[in-house]
């Protein structure tokens, strides 16, 4: 494999202030990102708070279904003691969503390895599983190819209600037919099969969003130690009740500088990432699966729709008895993960980060600091056609992503244009509407009302020419099918629906194409978090 490293593609105006000037940002982070940062914040952090017994025996509990490994038992023993994780997470797609989830576990499992080196202490990579969202069109679906054209391909079995993606089963044959269809759509490869059947056997016992991804992911990073946890797990939200108390308790303060502290970010032009209400809880309430968002009004704590309503001391009972019954949103998640794991560095997207620039003062609310917010990894794939092609026709990746392959596609199309014919047909167009025009008044002369027609007739002959354009067009486009087709492939495989390629495509069609030690290969390429997209070759 070989890598390149470029300048982030496609950033937004705040993520590419936090990736080139992150120091200008200190009024909403308590650290930059480098080696200095991750040094103090091992040193200046008091991670004796942690819950460290209790912790591993529900990582345990949870990870078991999937299998633990000798390296995540060794994770786990170290976790006990004076270990420090480096966390990231996901939402759990089906086939784990796009190619960033891969991403970002692999930030996880490289930034904790280097760390360990340099720290000289236990730093354990943690894979956090957003199970206990419910907003499941979110991850219902992957892309597929459909004559040339990637397509939004959507599990088709509907759901009644919103519900936890940890709690939305799915009916396996149904599943299975899904995936067929999926696979049936990639190309017929030595490893297609085996590939499959390894797909398949991973719904046993999986039923679930969460349990399926968290059983393909542990098949990908257990050799790699990675720990996994779904954050919507019972054992774990009892672990979290102390937690949850604190929440209701200082739920009005919170949801005040919340609010303070996202106007300040969108004066500073970074817009408004979560959209927060001075009325917020910042948490849901769980009622057979669906979570319900509440707010706050009048001392109470409520959710109108559904006819909910807590006064404080009824929300903080429910959180000493019955934790599992309280679910976190965006703001109290990050705070949350911070109060139980003994974090040293938390890997984030550009979405992600830009939340988090809205709580440096609500960390500092339970008397905490951020962690060190890392960049994840930002990484393209370039496959030995699409190298092929981007030499033939002297590309860069670069050209892709500036729309230099799309300009000139066109350019050659152009080329093989007969100008003249488009000139003629404009001609017979003008000079048509001109003679009805002409034919129009005449008529109007001798006091015979046909406008009407004279209009109807016009546009019919219009339509003509149109219908002769399109023909022209399409049989052109058809003649210089087999070219055209070229410059297709390399943005459809690089830039795919105009963004990013990690941003669409499910890792499964990579291992597809390049075998089962696909993901392995892609933790060996020497990554460095330095806010540079990774291209690698293979």
């Amino acid at each position: 494999m070989r890598l390149e490293q470029h300048t982030q593609p496609f950033a937004s105006l705040f993520y590419k202030k936090y990736l080139e000037d992150t120091a200008s940002l200190t009024s909403f982070f308590h650290y930059e990102w480098n080696q200095k940062a991750l040094n103090k914040r091992l040193q200046e952090t008091d991670f004796s708070k942690t819950k460290r017994l209790e912790l591993v025996e529900v990582l345990t509990t949870y990870m078991r279904k999937f299998g633990i490994s000798k390296k995540s038992s060794e994770h786990l023993e170290e976790l006990k003691d004076n270990g420090v994780v480096v966390i990231g997470g996901q939402q759990a797609g089906i086939l784990t969503g796009p190619m960033y989830s891969i991403h970002k576990a692999i930030s996880v499992i490289t930034l904790a390895k280097q760390q360990r080196e340099k720290l000289g202490v236990p730093v354990i990579p943690v894979f956090w599983i957003a199970g206990e969202d419910h907003d499941i069109d979110e991850i219902n679906h992957v892309y597929i190819e459909r004559s040339r054209k990637l397509q939004k391909f959507v599990y088709p079995q509907k759901t009644k209600i919103k519900k936890m993606a940890s709690e939305t089963t799915f009916d396996k044959p149904f599943m299975v037919n899904y995936l067929t269809e999926i696979f049936q759509s990639l190309p017929e490869t030595l490893y297609t099969k085996e590939l499959f059947s390894k797909v398949v056997h991973h719904l046993d016992d999986n039923s679930t969003y969460t349990d399926f991804f968290s059983a393909l992911m542990n098949d990908f990073f257990q050799e790699e130690g990675l720990l996994l946890i779904d954050a919507a797990y019972e054992p774990l939200r009892k672990l979290e009740s102390e937690y949850f108390q604190l929440f209701v308790e200082k739920s009005t303060e919170l949801a005040e500088i919340v609010f303070e502290k996202e106007k300040e970010f969108e004066n500073a032009g970074f817009g408004t990432p979560i959209q927060t209400k001075e009325s917020a809880a910042h948490l849901f309430y769980v009622e057979s699966g669906e979570r319900c968002l509440l707010e706050r009004q009048d001392d109470m704590f409520v959710h109108e729709a559904k006819g909910l309503s807590f006064t404080k001391d009824e929300l903080l009972q429910i959180a000493t008895n019955h934790p599992e019954k309280l679910s976190n949103n965006v703001v109290t998640r990050p705070i949350m993960q911070e109060m139980v794991f003994p974090v040293l560095s938390f890997i984030g997207g550009p979405g992600e980060i830009a939340y988090w620039g809205t709580l440096k003062t609500a960390f500092e609310l339970f008397q905490m600091k951020m962690p060190v917010i890392m960049p994840r990894l930002s990484v393209s794939v370039v496959n030995t056609k699409t190298q092929t092609l981007l030499e033939k026709f002297s590309f860069t990746i670069q050209n892709v992503w500036d729309g230099a392959v799309e300009e000139a596609k066109l350019q050659y199309i152009n080329k093989h244009r007969n100008e003249q014919i488009p000139a003629l047909i404009e001609t017979i167009r003008q000079e048509l509407a001109a003679k009805y025009e002409k034919l129009e008044a005449l008529l109007t002369d001798d006091d015979l009302k046909l406008s009407p027609l004279v209009q109807k007739n016009l546009r019919y002959h219009e339509n003509q020419l149109t219908f002769i354009e399109h023909a022209i067009d399409d049989t052109l486009l058809g003649k210089l099918d087999a070219s055209i087709h070229r410059y297709d492939r390399i943005i459809m495989e690089l830039t795919p629906n105009g963004g990013l390629q990690e941003r669409i495509y499910s890792p499964l069609q990579l291992i597809n194409e390049v075998g089962a030690d696909f993901i392995k290969e892609l933790l060996e390429v020497p990554y460095e978090f330095n806010g540079k997209h990774h291209v690698v070759y293979l």
